[in-house]
Parts: C-alpha cells; sequence; structure tokens
C-alpha cells in the first residue's frame, strides 16, 4: 500500500471544529467535522464551547452542521480510548453536559438547522434549541438503548420535549424517525427542502434578531425556567420577568407599545 492510501487523514485544526459566521445581529455556528459524522471530540467540544462564548452578543444564533450530518452526538470511540480520569462531578459538570448547560444559558434564542441525521447527543442539541427546522432528508434518533446504555441526556431532553409516548418509542425502539415525525411529534417547527434548510433558518433567526435584546434573554430565561412550574408559581416568575425586563431596560421600556399605540407596527405587531 503506498504511503499516500496508508496516511491518516489529518484532523481538523480545534479552530474550525465549530464554525462562527457573524451575520450581525444573528449568528450562525456550523459543527465543522465531516469526517466524523460531527460527532464531538473532547475538543469539539471545546472549540463548541467557545464558539458560545464568541456569540453572546448576538440576538439569535442558527446552529447545523457540515456534511451529511447535524451532530452524530459525542465521539464514543475517542471516549472509549481515553482512560478515566479522577473526578469530582459535584465541583465541575462533565464536558457535553456543560456544552448543554451552556446553550441554555446563552442569552440568544437557537435556531436548530437539522441537516441529516442527529443522533444520541445531537439530538439533545435540538430539544435545547427553543426552535428547529429539518430538512426532508434529516433523521433524528437516540440509539444508546442499541449499545446496552442509557441516554443520560438524551434521554430526558426527548422526555422533557415530546409526548411520553413518542419519546419512549424514540428511546427505547433505538431507531431513527424521518423529518416528517419528528414534525408530527413536535420534536421540528417545520420541514423544508433540503436545499432551503440554512436560507430557512437563517430567515426565522433574522426575524427574532429584531426584537428587544433584553426581552428575547430574560424571555429565554422565563421560557426554560416555567416549563417546571405549576401554574401559580409560573404566573409569578412570569410577573417577576416582566419586571425585570422593564427595569433592564430603562427609560427604553414600553417603547414598542407606545410605538403601537401612536400608529406604528414593528415586527410581530400584525398589520
Amino acid at each position: 500500500m503506498s504511503p499516500e492510501r496508508s496516511a491518516a487523514k489529518p484532523e481538523t485544526p480545534e479552530q474550525d471544529l465549530v464554525l462562527v459566521e457573524d451575520r450581525g445581529e444573528y449568528a450562525v455556528l456550523t459543527i465543522n467535522r465531516p469526517e466524523k459524522r460531527n460527532a464531538m471530540s473532547s475538543a469539539a467540544r471545546q472549540r463548541f464551547r467557545s464558539a458560545l462564548a464568541e456569540t453572546v452578543d448576538k440576538k439569535a444564533v442558527v446552529l447545523t452542521g457540515i456534511g451529511p450530518s447535524f451532530c452524530a452526538g459525542v465521539d464514543l470511540v475517542e471516549a472509549r480510548n481515553t482512560p478515566r480520569q479522577p473526578s469530582r462531578p459535584s465541583q465541575a459538570l462533565q464536558s457535553w453536559t456543560q456544552c448543554q448547560a451552556d446553550l441554555r444559558a446563552h442569552p440568544a434564542i437557537f435556531v436548530a438547522a437539522v441537516n441529516g441525521f442527529a443522533l444520541g447527543g445531537g439530538s439533545t442539541l435540538i430539544n435545547n434549541c427553543e426552535l428547529a427546522v429539518a430538512a426532508e432528508s434529516a433523521t433524528i434518533g437516540t440509539p444508546e438503548i442499541g449499545f446496552g446504555a442509557w441516554p443520560t441526556q438524551a434521554g430526558p431532553a426527548m422526555i422533557k420535549r415530546v409526548l411520553p409516548k413518542h419519546a419512549a418509542e424514540i428511546i427505547f425502539s433505538a431507531t431513527r424517525i424521518d423529518a416528517a415525525t419528528a414534525f408530527r411529534m413536535g420534536l421540528v417547527n417545520e420541514v423544508v427542502p433540503d436545499d432551503r434548510l440554512l436560507e430557512r433558518a437563517c430567515e426565522i433567526a433574522a426575524h427574532i434578531a429584531a426584537f428587544d435584546a433584553i426581552a428575547l434573554d430574560w424571555g429565554k430565561k422565563a421560557y426554560h425556567h416555567l416549563q417546571g412550574l405549576d401554574w401559580d408559581d409560573a404566573l409569578d416568575y412570569s410577573t417577576y420577568t416582566s419586571t425585570i425586563v422593564g427595569l433592564e431596560q430603562g427609560a427604553a421600556a414600553g417603547a414598542g407599545i407606545d410605538g403601537f399605540a401612536a400608529g406604528h407596527r414593528g415586527s410581530g405587531q400584525g398589520a
């Protein structure tokens, strides 16, 4: 065998494992490890966190992947071959858990643009994005049961996002569902032709990015927090959020309502 044929393909440089495209008020993050189906190695997870930090000033972020995969979850081969190190889990989150925590805590509204397949941790990314658009060719699944394992993060993420029977179907069958089924189950907001995926996701991000940054930031916090509350507690927290938004906006508070009363119509305010 020639040296050219036997040489291993070099790994993508760490800085390029997640690409950041600045589009003004919003950004596009692209997982760029196509030779591994965008599986998240330790270096990719580290880069993902730094990419999130780079976009903390954005109102909306589109998350997608390069090639035939959105994200194949954590790189299981690397994880299997990496010796376990002593850890203090009460002091520090596992790196993939921290990626998800950073995503949820990020002030921007995230739009998943699901190309190809999203498996395991890839489905967790979709569920932790506030919105999701799927290409017609997309497939989503949690294959962990097929490996004799429990989906540590993909399981609860799925259970919290879809009806119990749908979650059980995805988790315990360990089979992938197509984009149309994902839409029916409520995993994604819409399905579009493959060649329209990024365009449509960016349309949604640009629309959201026209809104007030403070309202979006605190609104995202409320959106995630309210899901675990009963009605009375949810109403209390929602009232608290409204108060904080007004205080943070200062003199600009109520500007949208004042404009509406004066006859001006902004985005989302009707004709």
